[in-house]
């Protein structure tokens, strides 16, 4: 099979190259930004990380698999030469004395039915030295580009994941090392879907509820959070929708023929809102779990309270209540 290196990573002296350190040459500006996309996405949080993301993701041209972590992390899963521990230790750090970071990959032309076999953190990380050492004093910054040349790994066995569990958009999977192994594994050379994102070891609520990974490990408490807010959502939700109190009583808010309505965005109900409605008060603020609209409606002598928070993409829920402060 085709592969080449991809590196996001900074230098001692140089900060990160938003196009990355080290890429194929012949990816287009479009090949660029679908790999950042996944490899910023497996940098979020990353100061809390404890251990590695793995991470791999599959488009109808190629397939992106790497490792991302601090510099000391990875290499402590390696089995190195007493050589090769002493020129890693010196890429640890740069020149202010903070902990590295990287993403360290290998980009691979897409073939039909193919077992691009287990791809072994050793093998990334001697790479790595390959194409850092030489340049890691550098006091400028650029970018490396390389060709696709041939290799082959040792095939991966069939295994057996986990189902996962489906919350909204996203296939989630309770994480531990060995079980995240597995699933980098398994969608190294998965072709069930055409296109997919995996990222192990994301372990902050926001961050899995934010990510455009398709599948993700995280822990079990994360998961059942998000199940219990997607069922909210769920049960709640009025798709923006009808008006409608909800402390039991039968009015509709709705405008002179009380006909009840449907909108695509928040934006729309609110600007309904504005256009059907005299003295109404919009307050837009940043609350948990994102936007969050407080709407304040005058109609006959009669206060109503509004709310939707967001809660994933056009995702949201609404409340509307009768005030209680008039």
């Amino acid at each position: 099979m085709k592969i080449a290196p991809i590196i996001h990573s900074r230098t001692y002296h140089c900060d990160f190259n938003s196009k990355f350190l080290v890429r194929p040459k012949t990816f287009m500006e479009s090949d660029i930004q679908w790999a950042r996309k996944n490899v910023l996405g497996s940098t979020m949080e990353i100061d809390g990380l404890q251990g590695l993301r793995l991470l791999v993701a599959k488009n109808d041209k190629f397939r992106l698999i790497g490792v991302t972590g601090f510099l000391k992390d990875i290499c402590s899963k390696c089995t190195l030469s007493d050589g090769e521990i002493g020129e890693s230790k010196e890429l640890f750090y740069d020149d202010k004395g903070r902990s590295i970071y990287a993403f360290i990959g290998i980009v691979i032309e897409n073939e039909q039915n193919s077992n691009y076999g287990s791809i072994p953190i050793n093998y990334l990380w001697r790479m790595y030295l390959d194409e850092m050492i030489p340049i890691w004093s550098h006091t400028y910054q650029d970018t490396i580009l390389r060709n696709f040349y041939d290799y082959t790994f040792e095939p991966s066995s069939t295994l057996n994941v986990l189902e996962p569990i489906i919350v909204g958009s996203m296939r989630l999977y309770e994480s531990n090392e060995e079980l995240d192994y597995r699933m980098f594994n398994f969608f190294s050379s998965c072709n069930d879907w055409n296109t997919f994102s995996f990222c192990s070891n994301i372990m902050d609520y926001n961050a899995v509820k934010q990510s455009d990974f398709s599948d993700i490990t995280t822990s079990y408490n994360i998961i059942t959070r998000l199940q219990r807010t997607n069922n909210t959502v769920s049960n709640t939700q009025s798709t923006y929708n009808d008006y409608k109190t909800v402390d039991n009583e039968e009015d509709e808010i709705g405008d002179i023929d009380s006909k009840k309505k449907k909108f695509k965005s928040i934006e729309d109900w609110i600007n309904d809102i504005s256009t059907n409605y005299s003295d109404v008060f919009i307050d837009a603020e940043d609350g948990f779990g994102g936007q969050h609209w407080t709407v304040s409606i005058r109609k006959c002598d009669r206060d109503y309270r509004a709310e939707t928070r967001r809660s994933g993409v056009h995702e949201y829920r609404l409340i509307i209540k009768r005030s209680k402060n008039i």
